[in-house]
């Protein structure tokens, strides 16, 4: 027997499928572009993507209720990166770790959001420090994100 798979997030913020984005690391200079495939599905979100560091996989859980939602970013054969964002109506803003050595911002978004990917790529263009145009929501109980 196939188990029964949960349908998926039916809130449009969060549809399953291809997403795009960036994060931003104080050692290097330019955005650590990332392309994702997510699943959300039953407060659950699960997928894969790569970026320039190699593959990995997603898993964590989300709360519409809080707007939170959290993931471990898990690189095949290497380490862990643990994020913690904002559901908001431009995707996931938030903050990443790796435990005791580094963080920074991220921001990810549906594919079909190309806007996002135009206004990064013309501030990339532009030779300025890498941002979070969109602006980052602080998440409950803490400082800054």
């Amino acid at each position: 027997m196939i188990p029964e798979q949960a349908p998926c997030e039916p809130d449009s913020r969060l549809p399953s499928g291809e997403w795009t984005g960036f994060y931003l690391e104080d050692h290097q200079p330019r955005r650590g572009w990332m392309h994702l495939y997510l699943n959300f599905s039953g407060n659950s979100v699960r997928g894969e993507g790569a970026d320039y560091v190699g593959p990995w996989t997603i898993s964590g859980a989300y709360d519409l209720n809080t707007g939170v939602i959290q993931w471990v970013k898990k690189y095949v054969g290497k380490h862990e990166v643990h994020y913690r964002g904002r559901i908001t109506a431009n995707g996931v803003e938030g903050g990443w770790d790796i435990r005791n050595w580094n963080n920074g911002l991220f921001h990810i978004w549906p594919r079909q959001r190309f806007e996002f990917e135009n206004l990064y790529l013309q501030e990339d263009l532009s030779g300025l420090p890498p941002t979070i145009l969109a602006g980052t929501a602080p998440l409950p109980g803490s400082d800054a994100t």
